[in-house]
């Protein structure tokens, strides 16, 4: 509204405010409120018209608006403006700009300097970085600056149009990151490709995620194991190779895993130079002061692992919900890449173990159907023998021929149910206080006749060691296939020596059965030695089943069962007893 001076001149300030500028919301009456004769500008009633119409344009709309008037750049600004100031509202009212936008003043000179000379510009989500909260923080804004033209034509002072959009921005750019690391890690077929993949994408969002850790912690070990990392330089105190779980670890030096481990929820983790002496500065130019420790939920798929991921705050944003609920997505779709990566890890493993369990039933049915296939030919021609009715020792020969080859059979299926009972956990026979010398006797009987064709030697020493608690039938099983194991494998220019003995280590029983065999060519053979209807030779009878069977028994009583060879001189086993017996 336009007075004649002489209807000014009978207004009085307060009255004179009202008039020029009614209404305006908060920043209208504060705008009539504040004492102008202190300012830059005088009071009211010596603005210029054009400054008077460009305020009362700026109250009267709803969009957000500010006025910059004079070589100052004075500020006016309407309610819409006062919501993006936040923390410079209302001191900046009536002020000039600079000294209130000294940490962006640089940037607002090159975009003033084009409107002093009569030039309009215009920014789409352009990034500016103005100190409204006590920090310099990442915002965007879409905003027009027009020049303001005096009564003499020239430009008095700038309008400003602005919508801030730093939640736009923010979103598209973390909804391009969390697109980025579906795709990035959907053909993951490991857990440790997929920890890969996953440091991969959020490095693409250094503004939000300055720098990343993933740990992985598997239930049975001490420590966290760094699978993947950005932003840090490997070896750095804040990206150990290896972290300790241990809850008693000072609350404000490293990364406190236990405590999430334990919570199994997000833990914000503050003052990062103090924890760790000094923080490397990363995209802006303040270095990251907070993270996050993000435990991700594996799904059922785990296997024992907990997957922690600690993920660097950007110094220019504040953690709001918007914040909160990015990482919250980043570790649910995290822990989902390293849930279907160890499912298919998972299920690759299984889908082995099925073709090698068939390979080696394939195995199976050759060689016992070979091994059955000889006694059952003895035992049809033994059976013709008898049918022609010899004469009585012929018969009793016959007999006892008829004893060996269905105690070969018999050997064969027995051999045969021993694994299967290893393997599936069945109830085992009851634990006692075994002899030695009574389980090698019984062994020596059985095997006297084959010893005596051969020439060979079997002799023990259990003075060191001479009882186990163990159950009888497995002590008896194990040395009786180590020691035809000894015989069957015999060298072929010497006779077979095989000697057996034990010793205390501890709580433990060590019992080795040594001969003077071929010997074993380790480097080649021992990954096949102790697998399933394995033979090393084509020679010899047996399904192939004894080391497995008896390695079967050994680790299912926590006891070991190792081997050294050496080629043409002869072969050791060590078995290890968990319990040694009464001395």
């Amino acid at each position: 509204m336009t007075l004649f001076p002489a209807a000014e001149d009978a207004l009085s300030d307060e009255a004179l405010a009202a008039r020029l500028f009614p209404g305006g919301g908060e920043m209208g009456a504060r705008i009539r409120a504040l004492d102008w004769s202190a300012t830059l500008l005088g009071p009211m009633r010596t603005w210029p018209q054009s400054l008077r119409t460009a305020v009362s344009i700026m109250l009267g709309s709803r969009f957000p608006m500010m006025v910059h008037w004079g070589p100052e750049l004075v500020h006016f600004y309407n309610d819409g403006y006062a919501t993006i100031l936040q923390g410079k509202h209302p001191g900046a009212l009536g002020q000039p700009a600079e000294p209130w936008w000294r940490e962006m003043w640089p940037f607002l000179l090159s975009i003033f300097e084009p409107v002093w000379a009569g030039q309009t510009t215009f920014f789409e989500n352009g990034l500016v970085l103005p100190n409204r909260q006590g920090f310099v923080e990442e915002a965007y804004f879409t905003f027009s600056h027009s020049p303001i033209y005096d009564e003499a034509g020239a430009v008095g002072g700038i309008f400003v149009t602005a919508l801030e959009t730093t939640t736009t921005v923010l979103q598209q750019r973390r909804l391009a990151l969390l697109s980025h690391l579906t795709a990035q890690t959907a053909l993951s077929a490991l857990p440790a490709e997929a920890a890969q993949h996953i440091i991969a994408a959020l490095a693409t969002n250094a503004a939000d995620i300055p720098f990343a850790l993933l740990y992985a912690h598997e239930q049975s070990t001490p420590q966290a194991q760094l699978r993947a990392w950005f932003g840090l330089p490997a070896g750095e105190p804040a990206a150990p190779a290896t972290l300790p779980i241990d809850s008693a670890a000072p609350p404000q030096v490293g990364w406190p895993l236990a405590e999430v481990l334990h919570a199994g929820r997000p833990l914000l983790v503050e003052s990062l130079a103090v924890r760790f002496s000094a923080w490397p500065v990363g995209t802006w130019k303040e270095a990251p002061t907070q993270a996050l420790l993000l435990p991700l939920q594996a799904g059922p798929s785990s296997t024992g692992t907990t997957n922690i991921l600690i993920v660097g705050l950007s110094a220019r944003r504040p953690l709001d919900e918007a914040y909160h609920t990015f990482f919250d997505l980043v570790a649910d779709y995290a822990g989902r890449a390293l849930a279907r990566a160890t499912a298919t890890h998972e299920a690759q493993r299984l889908n082995q173990a099925l073709r090698e369990a068939n390979t080696s039933l394939d195995s199976f049915v050759h060689i016992v159907a070979h091994d059955l296939k000889a006694p059952a030919t003895n035992l049809r021609s033994l059976l013709d023998v008898y049918r022609e009715e010899a004469p009585g020792p012929t018969k009793d020969h016959v007999l006892t021929l008829l004893d060996q080859e269905i105690d070969r059979l018999t050997g064969t299926v027995q051999g045969l149910l021993r694994v299967v009972h290893a393997q599936h956990g069945a109830a085992a026979p009851a634990t006692e206080v075994v002899a030695f010398a009574d389980v090698f006797a019984t062994v020596r009987a059985e095997v006297a006749e084959l010893l005596h064709q051969q020439q060979g030697r079997l002799t023990a020493d259990f003075l060191a060691a001479p009882r186990a608690l163990y159950p009888r039938i497995y002590l008896e099983s194990i040395l009786k296939n180590l020691v035809h194991n000894a015989l069957k494998y015999r060298a072929a220019d010497r006779a077979p020596l095989i000697h057996v003995r034990t010793q205390r280590q501890g709580a433990e029983v060590v019992l080795t059965v040594a001969d003077n065999g071929r010997g074993i060519n380790l480097p080649r053979d021992r990954a096949r030695l102790f697998q399933a209807f394995t033979r090393l030779t084509a020679e010899g009878e047996g399904a192939g089943l004894g080391l497995h069977m008896i390695q079967s028994i050994i680790q299912q009583r926590g006891g070991t069962l190792d081997v050294s060879s050496t080629p043409g001189l002869g072969t050791t086993f060590t078995v290890t007893l968990p319990e040694a017996g009464p001395a």
